[in-house]
């Protein structure tokens, strides 16, 4: 959105760009009725014009068609984390003060202006109520003694004393002009415009040049019924020094020496509709340089927070170049405050469920992600949700620690938290996180830039979609042909809500997701999507073995047995990731 800085100065542009135009190829080129007509169009352009909010989206980037799957080049180091520092007080805001105190004084003006506006339209009301009124052909004639130069204003004509016979008929027949051409609806146009754009000189300029067109145009309904030239001059010149509202039409409006002039030299030149056309370019090059704003994709729909904002959730939706959090432009000092902040705004027992969801709108890169999720850590916001706009993904995660080497080693330990764990507030993750287990009980899936993706056991990996990921992925959860390939299990007891206990063999498989800066942020979600739907399944399968009834059925406690038995195990891995 514009600021209003911004917007005016744009109407100042497009305004006089408008006026020039008009001066240069069409004043004394084009009929009356043109000029009026251009002018009145030019004054609701100018204000139209930069109003507009038309998007341009660019064209999609070509997706590279490769035979063979090639690893992408090495990615450029992750952004490091923004250091927490101290908060001190915000400094006085004299821009704000200044922007504060000219949108007052702005204000305070087009309301004076309205206002006065407001009373001369009483006054002309009045003056009507007073007068003594008769009907003529197409106006109302109202003859008053406090009406010291005829003007008309609407249907009604306003006439004083001392006008008889051919002096009384001109007169009468250049205020039916103005009636007959709706000249007073013309002006009360533009004196309202001008209210409003007060500060704008060519808003007043071209009020000025209306009320100088409409005068040509009256005058010259006169000379065409008749009358004699010299005479309507002498006419002219004894109203010279009369007084009439401004927002009506008058004798002496426009009394200059051209005003004489175009009442023998002005003839309709050849070819005036296309001088006229001409104005068509000019107005799409305003469109372009004010109107049309490019983006990368559509902004974020809900911008608005609610009042009562006690909802343990903080949205990040990030674009091609931007971030917005919580429907706000922000970066990433606003989000570590904004975490912060909402961490104050929770109850002791509400924190731990603070999820941070990120939204990705267009052909973001997971550079952009990483960035993000490195923020959030040092934030030791860890409860992370996944999204896309359209909505079709959306996945729930613990934020895991980063993974840089997996050595080979019989007594490995893995740890690795669950969603439905409860996160402690001052949880805080290593910038890297150092396991030792066997490299069969780590599955890799490897995304490149082009995001095409490699997934197995290390030595082991080969490409394949995401519906083979899937099936890969559960037969190395499960290991049922205990495959020295394919992840260990354990036994282990689970204790469950009866007083049972379950013999299960629990596996010591953990998926490893490695990425690169410029992986699809798409491809991304699905893998998530069709490892957590893995995982979804065992844990179904499993709570109809033990309760007969699907997961998401289970009470809480019945759920944690499940899950005590069927861990999510997802990390993400580093770039320099070796297994020995």
């Amino acid at each position: 959105m514009k600021s209003p800085l911004l917007y005016l100065l744009e109407v100042l542009f497009c305004s006089g760009a408008l006026l020039v135009f008009y001066r240069l190829l069409l004043v004394r080129r084009v009929s009356f009725c043109a000029c009026r007509r251009y002018l009145l169009a030019a004054l609701a352009l100018s204000v139209v014009i930069p109003a507009l909010d038309i998007p341009l989206y660019p064209a999609p980037d070509p997706i590279p068609m490769l035979p063979l799957l090639v690893d992408s080049p090495a990615p450029e180091p992750v952004a490091t984390a923004v250091a927490a520092r101290e908060v001190l007080p915000e400094p006085f805001d004299w821009r704000r003060l200044f922007y504060g105190g000219f949108a007052a004084i702005y204000a305070a003006v087009v309301a004076v202006s309205l206002g006065l506006l407001t009373v001369r339209l009483a006054r002309l009301r009045r003056l009507r109520r007073g007068a003594r009124l008769t009907p003529c052909k197409g106006y109302t004639l109202a003859e008053s003694p406090h009406v010291a130069t005829p003007f008309s204003f609407l249907r009604t004509v306003y006439l004083g004393q001392g006008y008889e016979g051919e002096r009384r008929e001109m007169v009468l027949c250049h205020e039916a002009s103005h009636i007959r051409h709706r000249h007073s609806v013309e002006n009360l146009f533009a004196e309202t415009v001008r209210c409003l754009l007060w500060i704008n000189p060519f808003v007043w300029i071209a009020q000025r040049w209306l009320r100088e067109v409409h005068e040509w145009e009256a005058d010259r309904d006169v000379l065409d019924a008749g009358y004699d030239l010299t005479r309507y001059r002498i006419v002219l010149f004894h109203q010279l020094f009369g007084y009439n509202p401004d927002i009506a039409c008058g004798l002496n409006h426009s009394l200059t020496k051209n005003r004489f002039a175009m009442m023998t030299r002005f003839r309709k030149r050849r070819h005036a509709a296309l001088r006229f056309g001409a104005a068509i370019p000019v107005v799409a090059g305003m469109m372009m340089l004010c109107s049309f704003t490019t983006r990368d994709t559509e902004p974020p729909a809900d911008t608005i927070r609610p009042a009562a904002d006690i909802s343990p959730m903080i949205e990040v939706r990030l674009c091609r170049d931007s971030m917005w959090i919580d429907g706000t432009p922000g970066s990433g000092d606003d989000l570590l405050r904004r975490i912060s902040e909402k961490r104050d705004s929770l109850s002791e027992e509400e924190r731990p469920q603070m999820t941070v969801t990120i939204r990705v709108a267009g052909k973001v890169q997971m550079g952009a992600v990483t960035d993000v999720k490195e923020l959030l850590r040092e934030s030791c916001a860890l409860r992370v949700q996944y999204k896309t706009v359209d909505g079709e993904a959306e996945i729930d995660r613990v934020l895991p620690p980063r993974i840089e080497t997996l050595p080979d080693a019989p007594n490995a330990r893995v740890e690795v938290l669950e969603l439905s764990d409860v996160v402690p507030v001052d949880s805080k993750y290593p910038d890297s996180y150092h396991l030792t287990m066997a490299e069969r009980n780590c599955f890799m899936v490897l995304i490149n830039a082009r995001g095409e993706i490699l997934a197995g056991t290390w030595g082991h990996l080969k490409a394949c979609g995401v519906e083979e990921l899937k099936a890969r992925a559960r037969e190395f959860v499960l290991n049922s042909s205990d495959d020295r390939t394919l992840s260990e299990s354990r036994p282990q007891e689970i204790l469950l809500p009866d007083g049972r206990t379950e013999q299960y063999e629990v596996s010591r498989g953990i998926f490893g997701i490695q990425v690169t800066r410029e992986t699809p942020y798409a491809v991304y979600t699905d893998v998530q999507q069709a490892l957590s739907e893995v995982y979804a399944g065992l844990r179904s399968d499993l709570s109809r073995q033990w309760f007969g009834q699907p997961f998401d059925a289970l009470d809480e406690a019945r759920r944690r047995s499940v899950q005590q038995a069927v861990p999510i195990r997802i990390s993400e891995v580093s770039r320099n990731f070796t297994a020995k």
